[in-house]
């Protein structure tokens, strides 16, 4: 930065003597430095400058924050293992590849001697062989490959929005069951394959869901509005 007078002498821009004043700063001080054109010198002058002021802080007021604490597992018992936490969980997925659709919830007429006319599952058809994953986490309370009607079957108990929810898994391939009671599963891990054991017309996975009061619900619906991905 300059200050002085300017004057016009044969046409030519002429400073007068009035000083010229430079600023310069750092971070802990101020120079300033003054050049004199009659004495062609120039001088500089530091001048403190306070950059290193505290500023205060205003204390946190913890009574203005409000924390949600977590909500509490759901206990399981698990037969020959005993009580098992079940944490909640967000994430629900697919147990099979959804598109093929061989049976749906509820009433319909027998198909095979001895089946129900009242059906307590979802019936999908993805093929045989093809993987069955767990639909959310959980864990396992039945793997076995003598369950009579429903064949080689897994029952697996979650945690979904704090209520106790269980998922079934009939009719899977014998050799192909790849977890055991008690062992806890996440969403889409393999538990088996689709196959034909049991009172089963072809391969398909029969899945059941129920509460904790025992009572089948639609599980395609139920699916529909909680499949996360």
């Amino acid at each position: 930065m300059s200050l002085g007078a300017m004057s016009v002498v044969g046409g030519l821009l002429l400073a007068t003597s009035v000083p010229a004043l430079a600023v310069t700063a750092t971070d802990t001080e101020v120079r300033a430095s003054v050049y004199a054109p009659a004495e062609d010198t120039l001088s500089v002058r530091p001048q403190s400058l306070d950059v290193g002021s505290e500023v205060a802080l205003a204390p946190i007021d913890t009574e203005a924050w409000e924390v949600e604490a977590a909500p509490p597992p759901i206990e399981s018992s698990v037969a020959g293992v005993g009580s098992v936490s079940l944490i909640e969980t967000p994430r629900v997925v697919w147990p099979v590849d959804p598109s093929r659709i061989a049976s749906g919830f509820g009433g319909r007429s027998a198909p095979c001697a001895g089946c129900s006319t009242f059906h307590d599952g979802i019936d999908f058809n993805p093929g045989e062989g093809a993987p069955i994953v767990s639909l959310a986490d959980g864990v396992v309370i039945t793997a076995t490959e003598s369950g009579g009607g429903l064949g080689v079957y897994v029952e697996i108990q979650h945690n979904i929005g704090g209520e106790l929810v269980t998922s079934l898994y009939a009719h899977q391939q014998y050799g192909s069951l790849q977890v055991s009671v008690g062992q806890r599963v996440t969403a889409g891990q393999v538990i088996g394959a689709v196959g034909t054991t049991g009172q089963s017309t072809g391969p398909h996975l029969h899945l059941e869901m129920y509460g904790a009061d025992g009572v089948r619900f639609d599980g395609l619906g139920w699916l529909q509005s909680h499949v996360t991905g």
